[in-house]
């Protein structure tokens, strides 16, 4: 049994899930993402509140985990807000304080004018003991604009978070520094593709066509392959050179034990 929503498929018979190379073009950076999210599972409980939701496609991970779930979306979301409860910005949401176990939030600050408000906004919205798990980009190209503001360090995510009041469990690249050189190489091939495509007016864009588009999913994960073994793991500079970073924080208050960082 096949379950898809929006870029995530799920095998049920082989238990593994995968970025759809039809749904998205960005298969290094999806696979990277959906790993920390799979790591953060136990993460997940009680009320999950997914901000930024798009068409929901980590509902297929969490929705099983957690007693109940909301999205937000944006108005001008390109994504679409079909699959949202609530349509508002990050900034400003209309829920009381104290109202979720969990915050998801992939690749959504970036969009958000006011970063510094969103994280206290999350922060107010948690539960004592609650966790964010969230994921923003640092080298990575301009997308979704002119909604794109800011990129962030591991150590400016972690400044934001302990001025918001989040004690920051664990921090983790979305690869390292050959994978971030080899995500902007793609997306300059993905701009020539768009500069070709001008030259057949009528047509459909030539990154859009079934058969580049198996290319570059094939590319893609024969890199990750291969990074698998190149990449050295647990540097601390992994963080100074990554596309991005995973981090998960807790409120936690006075007393709390610390909880395991998986």
């Amino acid at each position: 049994m096949r379950e898809q929503r929006g870029f995530l498929c799920y095998d049920a018979e082989r238990d593994r899930y995968s970025i759809d190379w039809r749904e998205s073009l960005s298969i290094v950076v999806g696979e990277l993402l959906l790993k920390e999210i799979l790591a953060a599972r136990p993460y997940m409980r009680g009320r999950l509140l997914d901000v930024g939701c798009g068409k929901r496609p980590y509902a297929l991970i969490y929705e099983s985990l957690v007693d109940m779930s909301i999205g937000t979306e944006v108005v001008f979301s390109p994504h679409g807000t079909a699959a949202a409860d609530v349509i508002g910005c990050a900034e400003v949401l209309p829920f009381a304080s104290g109202s979720f176990d969990t915050i998801l939030c992939t690749e959504v600050l970036e969009h958000t004018r006011r970063p510094f408000q969103v994280m206290e906004e999350f922060a107010r919205m948690l539960k004592p003991g609650g966790h964010l798990l969230l994921s923003a980009p640092f080298i990575y190209p301009v997308h979704e604009a002119p909604h794109d503001y800011w990129r962030f360090t591991a150590h400016g995510l972690e400044a934001i978070c302990q001025g918001a009041g989040l004690d920051v469990v664990c921090i983790r690249p979305k690869g390292r520094a050959l994978t971030a050189l080899f995500v902007m190489l793609l997306h300059f091939t993905v701009w020539g593709l768009n500069l070709l495509s001008r030259f057949f007016p009528g047509s459909k864009p030539l990154r859009d066509v079934t058969v580049v588009r198996l290319a570059l999913d094939k590319v893609q994960r024969g890199w990750l392959g291969v990074t698998s073994l190149l990449e050295p793991k647990g540097s601390e500079q992994a963080l100074g050179l990554a596309a991005g970073c995973f981090i998960v924080a807790t409120r936690r208050d006075r007393g709390d034990e610390a909880l395991p960082t998986g």
